[in-house]
């Protein structure tokens, strides 16, 4: 069989300043309808992109943390921003914290110069802005809550003063005003006169007081006046979502349109969530009230906080879009630099190298934004999996964009472009019907001309922590990794022997494709049909992005580490297969699991079975059935490089079945019967992964609290719902555990079982429980089965026949 051929590239960071960017420099206006247009060819504007919050707060003190230049983070970010195709971004700025004193009055340092320059980059990749200059909350948290020196009006007056107190609002008046007339030393343009930035937010998420309707509009019309008095004629919006009572007062003020924000898998869970989110993505009827009729909608934040699926970013761009919104940005972009730690903001991950399945999922979210029409609904979940030439599945966890023009996809899919030969833009993360790819970071295709292509190519990037968990400077939760991997591209204008050349000064062609395949290392190359192209016939830039542009992580220089990906439980009787992730700059030269029955248990030696790879970073090991009887067991796995050994997960630089192997550390299994049962939910284990019904605005908190029993001595779980003053209390609450990991290896029994058995009591009258097993979300049914229990008074074992459970939604 033919080799392929290797292509090995050390790629130099060349930070361009764009000399012919498509600029940010286009005028828009709001219809008789409400809707946003633009002024030179009256299409209507659609936007998408993300907070950047570099300038200050969190993402200025973590880019401090690790030494960085933090214009040089701008100009890499805003470079990957115009790499997703994103065309917006929300200038979330703590001025009134960092950038002003007590009375409003503009300061002159830092941060202000860095949101300059961070105006002037972004204008020049083509992305429009909305600027946020009030935030309210204060910029010191959550990692300097002692820092008290913060000189702004927003420290003194504080978030509950700003809508009512005189002097608060005299201040953000002064602040408005003179921000505005701010003239950018890096563009020559007075913020008021930037046409990159065509929209503001007054205020950030503002303590409303829809009780009061006419000191709200007072107090809208108050800031109004004050961005007015400047000259400015962008257009103005304020908050609505913080509370939907506001929106009449909104409707009778000078204010032009309205923001609102979506989280809808809640904030701060401090781990990463499971299960399937998608019903919770179907509308956002609140945006659809008649007071909001004709105002225009921005999307000011957006989430689907602690998680990384490839699904959710589409499904709610297609919401959005539903409701009519025209400008979207999630919440908040994670900095080239900071990325590996995920160290601005816990809840919320997201960057091209570090996330690349969430991030090609926001790039088809950019398309479905500036594709799909205003106002139309495509149903509920799961009829809206396919909306416009979009798709979006949980079982692969994938999206795709499958036009004529496109072939967008966050995830390996089966699905396929409708004519190949019109793609002009390709871009992935996994391997498609066009590009096969064994690597696991992010790339992307764009078509120079017939028959000549320009591959850009990001490093892996391999999770070895929870991005969710409290972060630290000195802690690595991804790690981005530069491989050689294979890459097949079946495109017919290249056919199967083509140049495959890298962009660098002096570039020549290095290697030609053998039936399209060829191995590639992190960086950009021409793919050419016809042999070596002269650079000098190469365009200057792709869209907003430099042809030569391309901006790398930090190299990766970790020593190797070793998850187990194991389930808690296996059959006895059955051969097992037992993965892990292995993660090192090189592979080694064999990795080997050693397993054995738990000392104090049946006793017995580690054995050894070779593991194989599976795919990309995923080893694992058949252990046969005649190995595993009954009971509990522990198992290691070392990776060998000639005569050296590591074992995890103790780090140890022998291997097990040496003699004087002394590693303290290894992983646990059981090995149970068909006939033993299978325990859902241990409350001692469980409850801290529990996700809850969102009450109010304090995230999804688990209204809870563990004690012991009196019989077992054993943690219990104790869930009280509040009760105010007037009486109110929730109809009903609700607490889910995913358990799709715990059945896997049980799968085979499940059919068997034939009830589920709950031990509860309840803490007064009338307390009914329902227990739902939710095992049809992701397909055409929906819901699951349930089971009731009703009146519980003492501890007792509840039982529930699968036989009665009823159809649930």
């Amino acid at each position: 069989m033919p080799r392929p051929a290797v292509l090995s590239l050390v790629v130099l960071t060349m930070f361009l300043r764009p000399a012919h960017a498509q600029r940010a420099n286009r005028a828009v206006y709001i219809d008789n309808q409400g809707v946003i247009r633009w002024k030179d060819d009256k299409r209507e504007v659609a936007l998408f992109g993300a907070n950047y919050v570099l300038p200050t707060a969190s993402d200025y003190r973590a880019a401090g943390y690790l030494h960085a230049d933090r214009k040089a983070m701008i100009d890499e970010d805003m470079a990957q921003f115009a790499r997703m195709g994103w065309d917006g971004l929300r200038l979330t700025f703590w001025g009134d914290w960092e950038a002003s004193d007590s009375a409003g009055n503009l300061l002159a340092n830092d941060h202000l110069d860095l949101l300059d320059y961070l105006i002037a980059r972004a204008r020049e990749h083509g992305i429009y802005m909305l600027f946020s200059p009030i935030q309210l909350y204060g910029s010191n948290w959550p990692d300097a809550l002692q820092d008290t020196t913060q000189p702004g009006f927003g420290r003194r007056f504080g978030k509950a003063r700003m809508g009512t107190e005189a002097a608060a609002i005299a201040a953000q008046v002064n602040y408005l005003r003179q921000i505005l007339n701010h003239v950018n030393p890096y563009t020559g343009v007075a913020l008021k006169d930037e046409r990159a930035i065509p929209f503001i937010e007054l205020v950030n998420e503002p303590w409303h007081h829809p009780e009061d309707l006419e000191g709200s509009v007072r107090y809208i019309n108050t800031l109004t006046d004050a961005v007015r008095s400047t000259g400015c004629a962008k257009l103005v919006f304020y908050n609505v979502s913080q509370d939907f009572r506001i929106g009449e007062a909104i409707r009778r003020s000078k204010a032009q349109g309205v923001t609102f924000g979506w989280y809808p898998t809640g904030l701060n869970a401090g781990h990463e969530l499971e299960g399937n989110h998608l019903r919770a993505v179907d509308t956002f009827p609140d945006m659809l009230r008649p007071e909001l009729g004709r105002l225009p909608r921005i999307v000011y934040e957006f989430d689907s906080p602690d998680l990384r699926t490839g699904t959710m970013y589409p499904a709610m761009a297609r919401t959005f879009r539903a409701v009519g919104a025209q400008f979207a940005a999630m919440f908040a972009y994670d900095m080239l630099k900071t990325a590996s730690r995920n160290l601005g903001w816990q809840t919320h991950y997201l960057n091209l190298v570090y996330t690349p399945r969430k991030a090609m999922s926001a790039v088809i979210a950019a398309e479905v934004m500036h594709r799909l029409p205003r106002l139309r609904s495509y149903g509920p979940y799961p009829e809206n999996t396919h909306f416009g030439d979009f798709r979006v599945s949980y079982d692969g966890d994938w999206s795709a964009l499958t036009a004529f023009d496109a072939f967008l996809y966050a995830g390996s899919t089966r699905a396929t472009p409708p004519d190949p030969a019109a793609l002009r833009r390709i871009a992935g993360y996994g391997s498609s019907s066009i590009v096969t790819y064994d690597g696991e970071g992010i790339y992307f295709l764009d078509k120079v001309r017939p028959g000549v292509w320009r591959l850009e190519v990001y490093p892996d990037a391999v999770p070895v922590g929870d991005p969710f968990e409290p972060p630290s400077a000195d802690k690595i939760v991804t790690r981005a990794i530069s491989r050689a991997w294979a890459m097949t591209v079946t495109l017919p204008d290249l056919g199967a022997a083509f140049t495959v050349q890298p962009v660098t000064k002096g570039g020549r062609a290095v290697g030609r494709s053998e039936r399209g395949r060829f191995t590639v290392t992190p960086g950009v190359y021409v793919l050419s049909a016809s042999g070596s192209v002269d650079s000098t016939t190469l365009p200057a830039r792709i869209g907003n992005v430099g042809f030569t542009e391309y901006h790398p992580p930090p190299a990766d220089t970790l020593a190797p580490s070793v998850q187990s990906l194991t389930a808690p439980e296996y059959l006895a009787g059955r051969d097992a297969e037992l993965g892990a992730r292995v993660v090192e700059s090189t592979p080694a030269d064999s990795a080997v699991l050693y397993i054995r029955p738990t000392p104090g248990g049946t006793g017995g030696f580690y054995r050894g079975f070779v593991m194989h790879r599976v795919r990309g970073y995923l080893y694992a090991a058949t252990v046969p059935a005649s190995v595993l009887r009954e009971g509990p067991y522990e198992f290691v796995i070392t990776l060998c490089r000639g005569d050296s050994f590591l074992t995890f997960p103790a780090s140890s630089h022998s291997k097990p079945t040496d003699w004087n192997y002394h590693g303290q550390g290894s992983w646990k299994l059981d090995v149970v019967s068909p006939e033993t049962p299978l325990r859902l939910f241990t409350p001692g284990v469980d409850a801290a992964r529990l996700a809850f019904t969102r009450i109010g605005d304090a995230g999804r908190r688990g209204l809870f609290r563990l004690g012991l029993s009196g019989v077992t001595g054993r943690p219990v779980f104790h869930l009280a719902l509040p009760v105010d003053s007037s009486g109110w209390s929730p109809a009903d609450y609700t607490a889910s555990l995913p358990i799709g990991s715990r059945i896997r290896a049980r799968r085979e029994t499940l059919a068997r079982a034939d009830e589920i058995d709950v031990r509860l009591r309840g803490l007064g009258p009338r307390q009914i429980l329902y227990v739902t097993l939710s095992t049809g979300w992701d397909r055409r049914q929906g819901g699951g089965e349930a089971a009731t229990a009703r009146d519980l008074t003492g501890w007792s074992a509840c039982s529930s026949p699968f036989g009665e459970r009823t159809a649930s939604r």
